[in-house]
């Protein structure tokens, strides 16, 4: 239970990628470009957008639903969203949440992390790192033959 009042949910699938697209008549999602690291070619840099998709179950009652995006290293925020109020009826029943995060700053290379709140208390976390593209230099764009 959570503070007592409702359960707390259980998380089947965090998932981190370029795109979500939601299709009208059926609800169902499609998933583009799921990826585990970010590569980008300086620091800072301002990161266009990252969906981020969960899917929870064995929950009943009305939830507040937040993700973090938080800095491994030194717990510094670098983003957050929050979906509209999310009423489930029965454990049964699977919620499935999709949102988006636009114009992300990170400062620094390391290892970042979604952390999903229900009500404000910690579900689960999903990590990913931001590195530096190494890059080749113009003359050797292809290998040779």
């Amino acid at each position: 239970m959570m503070g007592g009042m409702v359960p707390r949910p259980s998380v089947k699938a965090v998932l981190i990628c370029d795109q979500i697209i939601q299709e009208a008549m059926t609800n169902k999602k499609s998933l583009i470009g799921i990826f585990e690291d970010v590569h980008v070619t300086q620091f800072p840099c301002r990161y266009p957008r990252i969906a981020v998709y969960a899917n929870l179950t064995d929950a009943r009652g009305s939830y507040s639903i937040e993700v973090r995006l938080i800095g491994a290293q030194d717990g510094a925020e670098v983003g957050r969203a929050r979906t509209p109020p999310v009423t489930i009826e029965s454990p049964l029943q699977t919620c499935e949440f999709a949102l988006q995060i636009q114009n992300l700053v990170f400062q620094k290379a390391g290892l970042y992390e979604f952390q999903i709140h229900a009500n404000d208390e910690l579900l689960a976390t999903k990590s990913f790192h931001v590195k530096l593209a190494k890059q080749r230099p113009p003359d050797q764009a292809f290998p040779p033959v």
